[in-house]
């Protein structure tokens, strides 16, 4: 078994794993899940109140935006992480101030797993090979998913409660997934660009 390629291509959403800050609501949590939610939740609210169409596929303007944006940010993104792979600033391999930045990792000698505390390049690097990987991923999954939408609806459609089905449960689940997978990679985005222009700014050696 491939087990370990999976791994390797998997990697970027390590940055998932990393826990960062005081507790759930004062940490990076609220970028990577709590946030997202409520935004994607809203959303939804949003677009069934002004009655607006769920299926995120059929609606060509807002595909054509939302592949072109992604498009455009993959670029930035894997720009993005060169950029600080190869950064040479006083202070960039320190560790995180205030509280580590812990990711939990094998042991060399492969008994068990430890916390490994990450430094700034380490942190911002995982966190733009995330961006990527998602950017890539839903860029991916929107073309591959345009192609099987209309054959997909239209095969519910024809079982049983097909229709309500469609309407009330598919519909509704994949367009809550689009937004909040959108808003997540609009938010670690945010938070890239913050430990960019600010926390990169302020390190000095130590």
């Amino acid at each position: 078994m491939m087990i370990w390629a999976f791994r390797q291509l998997a990697t970027p959403c390590n940055y998932l794993r990393i826990r960062h800050g005081e507790d759930v609501f004062r940490s990076k949590l609220v970028y990577d899940l709590i946030l997202p939610g409520l935004l994607a939740g809203g959303t939804l609210a949003v677009a069934l109140i002004c009655d607006m169409p769920l299926s995120v596929l059929e609606d060509k303007e807002l595909f054509g935006a939302m592949s072109g944006l992604l498009a455009i940010l993959i670029g930035f993104y894997m720009a993005a992480l060169a950029a600080v792979s190869t950064f040479d600033r006083a202070g960039i391999d320190n560790k995180l101030e205030g509280h580590d930045a812990l990711l939990s990792v094998r042991r060399t000698d492969g008994r068990g797993r430890v916390d490994k505390k990450l430094s700034y390049r380490q942190f911002i690097s995982y966190l733009f090979g995330y961006a990527s990987f998602l950017s890539f991923i839903i860029y991916v999954a929107l073309f591959l998913g345009k192609s099987v939408w209309s054959k997909m609806e239209a095969a519910v459609r024809q079982i049983r409660f097909g229709p309500e089905v469609m309407v009330y449960g598919i519909e509704p689940l994949s367009f809550y997934l689009t937004a909040f997978f959108m808003w997540q990679l609009f938010l670690v985005s945010l938070l890239g660009i913050y430990f960019l222009a600010e926390r990169i700014q302020e390190l000095h050696e130590t």
